[in-house]
């Protein structure tokens, strides 16, 4: 690839990820949660079981497992979410307790609400949308795993 594809596209991607920060900041101020508390919410609440382990919060959300560890306390100070022992000996899972259900579902609809959340989408079509998701899945694909891919397939329909 040219590199003057990939510093526009590095440029271009790190920009909108700030755009998207400064909105989820924004809202999560509202609420006294910050953004990646706010993501390990949805991970949690798109799960089937509304429960994941350490390992896959750090897959999903994609963090280091310290990182995950970091976020999960005040979480779980907040009763929002619970760390139990898995079925496995020296496993764990984080489960979404009713108070983390009750804000994340507070926060969807905050979203909901926004007219620029992530950022203002107002100059593509519908189509574009669509386009600009199908080829991000794609860089998706080539750089994160399989489990990942199904994830996002799963809730992309709102499978959850």
């Amino acid at each position: 690839m040219d590199f003057l594809l990939k510093q526009n596209l590095l440029l271009i991607v790190r920009a909108m990820y700030f755009c998207v920060e400064e909105h989820w900041a924004e809202l999560g101020r509202k609420y006294l949660i910050t953004p990646a508390q706010q993501h390990v919410l949805f991970l949690l609440y798109t799960s089937s079981e509304k429960s994941l382990s350490p390992s896959q919060l750090s897959e999903y959300g994609c963090w280091h497992i310290s990182t995950v560890t970091r976020l999960i306390k005040p979480l779980e100070s907040k009763a929002l979410i619970e760390v139990l022992p898995d079925k496995r000996p020296k496993y764990k899972v984080v489960k979404l307790t009713e108070s983390g259900t009750n804000m994340i579902e507070r926060l969807i609809m905050a979203v909901n609400e926004m007219p620029f959340f992530p950022f203002d989408i107002n100059p593509l079509s519908e189509n574009e949308i669509g386009q600009f998701l199908q080829s991000a899945e794609r860089i998706l694909e080539a750089n994160r795993s399989k489990e990942f891919s199904n994830w996002i397939s799963r809730v992309k329909t709102g499978s959850y």
